[in-house]
């Protein structure tokens, strides 16, 4: 007969359904229930069974491993669930390939000031009972139950009850939303798909394994990457062997809150004197860092669209290079995956720069980079040079972003474990972006002697709300406050005194009067095409061009 002992194998399974997939995600199914638009009580019921019967079938195969390792696996579901609801609950952030990618980033210096003593106190109250229950319960394992055979079947049923609940009402739930699609003549993701990235623990285990497969299955060596350089002619005049072209990467700018853009705050006055400056009504290609960064410098088509970005082409630093132009790299942060795409003769990060005699003791900040980039220019007097400089810009934590002396507006957020009011945040963020403005405004008096033409893309926006400091929303939901950037190019009065450079940025004028939408995707062709170079097979391609006369 099947013994007691034998049904408490399915205790543990059970008990991690009703906690992690009904529990820990109760918040969530609440926040469902007011944003859907129809069925809310239907829906939301069908997410409840599903969720309960998804972490039950994956607590059930935890099972399988043996006493052990299974308890080893339920313990790791339940402090990363837990670390993810954290997050989800709290600060209203979808977890995505882009917030999984980022907080696995070697950058641990900008991920830990996410993390506070609150979100320790969390894991511990959370996971006290659970993990107390998974090593002091007793439990018979399958090597000790008399009858073996009988449970491997009772399991495999489990198992594909289990498996069956989960995906039957989310694809009966489906059917209902695709004929309430094409009543009110919309189309919609999948309802499955899109409640599988709701709630954790599909959510971050899906972007693990997407993670996984696009740096296992499709590792981006250089040598595989389509070069564009070999298979198009590129030319400069001769005017461009005294160039310096600088590319400022910024962090988390939102134009709607810079005063040049509009925003009631002026908290751009160096940017608003600028005679040189153009600046444009940008957008990014995708909501966080490293997925950014995968696709904003290369051809349409660069980069696939699906949620990791996997790159299929080499971006347009390393083209440059291989025209002749010596470059240089300077980074606040740490995405060294990208620095080595660059292809630069060298590159810094924030530690490197920090660890110089010459910077002791001064704060972590991005005017570490101006003095970068003034040696830059010393090291490579005749031109002909690239400097890239990856800043912190308005990255949480904001208040750490700048000095006291641009603490403007107040009162600010002041650390990562207060309850900051909107305003506070606002006032915070708003005081950063003061700061990126006099940045700016030294990186361009450090090149106005120069033949030189300066990029400046935010690689996306950010969303901030009551005591909410977040991106990485994935793309085709996201907010729109987090694809909203500003892009900017300032050229030196030497570099316009060349008429075709001239004509060049009277077209960018004609897009900053007209508001023009501009997007990472065409900064390619654009940054080679403002800088002067031509291309007489294609290899710019002029409808993604700002600057083609």
């Amino acid at each position: 007969m099947f013994s007691l002992n034998n049904y408490r194998q399915f205790f543990l399974p059970i008990f991690t359904g009703l906690y992690i997939g009904v529990l820990l995600n109760a918040p969530i199914f609440i926040r469902r229930f007011h944003q859907l638009r129809f069925e809310n009580f239907q829906s939301v019921l069908v997410e409840i069974i599903s969720s309960f019967f998804f972490v039950t079938f994956l607590a059930l195969l935890c099972s399988l491993t043996g006493k052990y390792i299974s308890r080893f696996l339920l313990t790791l579901i339940f402090i990363f669930s837990s670390a993810a609801s954290y997050y989800m609950i709290f600060f209203n952030v979808d977890i995505g390939y882009g917030i999984i990618a980022a907080a696995l980033t070697t950058d641990i210096g900008l991920s830990k000031e996410s993390v506070g003593w609150h979100f320790f106190l969390w894991l511990l109250l959370i996971n006290i009972i659970p993990l107390w229950v998974i090593w002091r319960r007793k439990s018979t394992t399958i090597g000790l139950v008399q009858n073996k055979k009988r449970l491997w079947s009772f399991k495999a049923i489990a198992i594909t009850l289990t498996a069956f609940g989960c995906w039957l009402p989310l694809n009966l739930m489906g059917k209902v939303q695709d004929e309430q699609d094409k009543k009110v003549n919309r189309m919609m993701a999948s309802y499955g798909g899109i409640v599988a990235g709701t709630y954790s623990p599909s959510n971050w285990l899906l972007s693990i394994g997407l993670l996984a497969y696009s740096s296992y299955s499709q590792a981006e060596d250089n040598r595989n990457l389509y070069d564009p350089a070999e298979h198009f002619k590129y030319a400069l005049p001769k005017s461009a062997d005294s160039l310096y072209i600088v590319f400022i990467i910024g962090e988390s700018a939102r134009r709607d809150h810079m005063g040049l853009y509009g925003y009631h705050r002026n908290n751009t006055p160096y940017l608003d004197q600028e005679k040189n400056l153009v600046h444009l009504q940008g957008y990014s290609c995708d909501t966080s860092t490293k997925l950014s960064l995968r696709c904003m410098f290369v051809r349409e088509g660069g980069a696939s669209e699906a949620p990791q970005r996997t790159l299929k082409e080499m971006n347009v630093f390393s083209v440059m290079k291989k025209q002749g132009f010596s470059s240089e790299l300077f980074s606040m942060q740490s995405e060294a995956w990208f620095y080595n795409k660059v292809m630069a003769d060298s590159y810094a990060i924030r530690e490197t720069i920090q660890s110089e005699k010459r910077h002791a003791g001064e704060p972590v900040d991005d005017m570490s980079l101006v003095t970068e980039l003034q040696d830059s220019l010393i090291r490579h007097p005749n031109g002909k040079h690239i400097i890239i400089l990856h800043t912190k810009g308005s990255h949480y934590m904001y208040t750490e972003r700048y000095p006291r002396a641009f603490a403007l507006y107040k009162p600010e957020c002041q650390g990562i474990d207060d309850s900051c009011g909107t305003q506070e945040m606002i006032n915070s963020y708003d005081n950063s972006l003061l700061y990126t403005d006099y940045f700016l405004k030294k990186t361009f008096d450090s090149l106005r002697n120069k033949n030189a033409i300066v990029f400046y893309a935010s690689d996306h926006g950010e969303s901030i709300s009551n005591n909410m400091h977040f991106h990485g929303t994935p793309r085709d939901y996201a907010p729109v406050e987090q694809r909203t950037i500003p892009i900017m190019v300032w050229a030196s009065d030497k570099f316009l005194s060349n008429e075709e450079n001239q004509k060049s940025f009277d077209k960018l004028k004609g897009l900053e009067v007209n508001k023009t939408p501009v997007f990472h995707e065409k900064l390619f062709d654009s940054i080679l095409g403002c800088s002067g170079f031509t291309s007489p097979d294609g290899g710019i391609n002029q409808y993604r061009n700002w600057c083609a006369h």
